[in-house]
């Protein structure tokens, strides 16, 4: 039986750059971060996790499928508190495509985007 999920990738396009954004901005512990081949253009497998979250983020696009990087992402972020969250982020220069609004679903939402411009929904923790 399926119990969790271990792991989200997210297909970037510097790997460098992801992993200063996802650590340095968005606030994301390394765990791994290490080449998968030989020769300085060589990627390399980076996972990231938020310190309260279980679930790893894989900094890494497959070969052939670059055209995926950019666009929403479907990947859900919480917060605990939307607005702070907000003002936090976009004074370290994070691009906020919807600032906090409330959604049509009655619940209060953002959107914001990493360097690549993959987006990825902002919502509160507490808000089931």
């Amino acid at each position: 039986m399926i119990t969790k999920v271990r792991s989200v990738g997210i297909y970037v396009s510097d790997q460098q750059r992801a992993l200063e954004f996802y650590r340095d901005v968005i606030g994301c512990d390394v765990l791994v971060d290490m080449p998968m081949g030989e020769g300085d253009g060589a990627q390399r497998w980076i996972e990231v996790r938020l310190p309260r979250d279980e679930v790893n983020l894989l900094l890494f696009t497959p070969e052939g499928q670059q055209d995926r990087v950019g666009g929403f992402s479907n990947v859900i972020f919480h917060c605990d508190d939307l607005h702070a969250t907000f003002e936090q982020l976009s004074a370290k220069g994070v691009s906020f495509p919807t600032p906090p609004e409330q959604a049509p679903w009655g619940k209060w939402w953002a959107v914001f985007a990493d360097p690549d411009g993959n987006q990825f929904g902002l919502g509160l923790e507490s808000e089931d």
